[in-house]
């Protein structure tokens, strides 16, 4: 009987040690270095400002990774801008330059790799690097998912070669459920019109400079808004951009003075590298680990339960054998 005992405190001990390892870090953290808080200004109001993390919290963990994507999330970002792209085998990863060199242990053209291919290399190079050492590129499913979790808009770049592949992008929207909520940037006109065909949102890129135009062209298409550099036009132009009811995505907006000059020119959107609405809060789980978990207590419960009661039983025969003097 003590045998049994030491064996099943033993297992409960085992399981206890188990789970703690398996359930990640939650904690909250403090201003991640590189991330600036726009609460410091005294004109921004927070609650009247939306924040695009430029893809992720870039300054603070490496670019389009689920730790930036997460990091944004955490911090109050609005929404993530993501640059997207097909591998080989049409599976969309975020992930912004050409060359898998550009920021991984990898070489080679993301459009000539499988997502298994690239999937075994790391992300090396980025904000903070030495703090995400096991970060891979991530599928546009696994960064929406992130976005839905926190309640994030999703802003997607797309590269202008990749026109042939648009249907495959459309359809995983679909699937995603985010076709007619999802933003789309591009200066390809046959990858906006397609995005329009379908529901979705599509923001023609005018960068590096608003033009008279860039916002005639916006117009005409019937695109929702532009993108653009940090640079905004004279008095004259900038009314026009605000008489035409563009939504306008300013990027680079990677300081304090950068965005109160946006908030006073009466832009509220910006797309940033670091702003932030508050230090990070606790990571919070995904219904599918919330599941896993779930299920492991369940298992663990009846198991226990059955040992209790077969124990119970043993204890109880051994009891009537005593009294009887078997």
């Amino acid at each position: 009987m003590k045998l049994k005992l030491k064996s099943t405190l033993a297992l409960l001990l085992a399981l206890v040690l188990l789970l703690t390892a398996a359930v990640p870090a939650f904690a909250a953290d403090v201003l991640p270095s590189g991330a600036v808080l726009v609460t410091e200004s005294d004109t921004i109001k927070a609650d009247d400002f939306t924040i695009i993390a430029h893809r992720g919290l870039s300054a603070c963990a490496p670019e389009n990774t689920l730790a930036a994507f997460k990091l944004a999330g955490r911090s109050g970002c609005d929404g993530c801008e993501i640059d997207v792209q097909p591998t080989l085998d049409q599976r969309w990863v975020c992930f912004s330059d050409l060359n898998l060199s550009a920021s991984t242990n990898g070489v080679g053209l993301v459009s000539a790799m499988t997502y298994d291919q690239i999937s075994e290399y790391t992300i090396t190079r980025g904000g903070n690097v030495k703090n995400y050492p096991n970060e891979k590129v991530p599928t546009l499913e696994e960064a929406v998912a992130v976005c839905q979790l926190y309640g994030m808009k999703v802003v997607l770049t797309v590269r202008n070669g990749v026109v042939d592949q648009i249907d495959s992008l459309i359809a995983t929207m679909k699937v995603l459920g985010v076709m007619k909520t999802a933003t789309v940037i591009s200066a390809n006109h046959d990858i906006l019109k397609k995005i329009q065909q379908n529901g979705g949102r599509a923001v023609y890129n005018a960068t590096p400079l608003i033009t008279i135009g860039a916002i005639n062209t916006a117009q005409e298409n019937g695109y929702v808004g532009l993108s653009t550099s940090t640079v905004l036009p004279g008095a004259t132009l900038m009314n026009r951009v605000m008489d035409s009811k563009l939504e306008l995505y300013p990027f680079d907006v990677d300081s304090l003075l950068k965005a109160e000059h946006m908030y006073n020119a009466g832009i509220k959107t910006v797309v940033s590298d670091c702003l932030v609405k508050h230090a990070p809060t606790p990571e919070k789980m995904s219904a599918n680990i919330l599941t896993g978990f779930t299920r492991i207590f369940n298992e663990i419960f009846n198991f226990f339960a059955k040992l209790f009661r077969k124990l119970s039983l043993e204890m109880l025969l051994n009891g009537l054998k005593s009294s009887v003097g078997v």
